[in-house]
């Protein structure tokens, strides 16, 4: 088993809809799952794809897109 990388974030509630469709597209590197507070959202991915996914969320950073990194977890669950 693998452990989960989890990346807990808040994002303006009108781009969440283009990050999870984004992350989706590339297709087994991250999942993203929204949380109960409006704009809240973690990707989670394993140790494997800790890099790609970093510059999957800098590339929205850098597109303009407010994005709040509130925690990053290590081992936050078994794939």
């Amino acid at each position: 088993m693998t452990g989960l990388h989890r990346y807990l974030l808040r994002a303006p509630k009108e781009e969440i809809y283009y990050i999870s469709w984004t992350i989706d597209a590339y297709e087994g590197v991250a999942f993203v799952k929204n949380e109960n507070e409006p704009g809240l959202l973690s990707i989670f991915c394993t140790a494997d794809y800790i890099g790609e996914t970093e510059k999957i969320i800098s590339a929205f950073e850098s597109e303009g897109i407010k994005i709040e990194r509130l925690r990053e977890d290590y081992d936050y669950g078994e794939v």
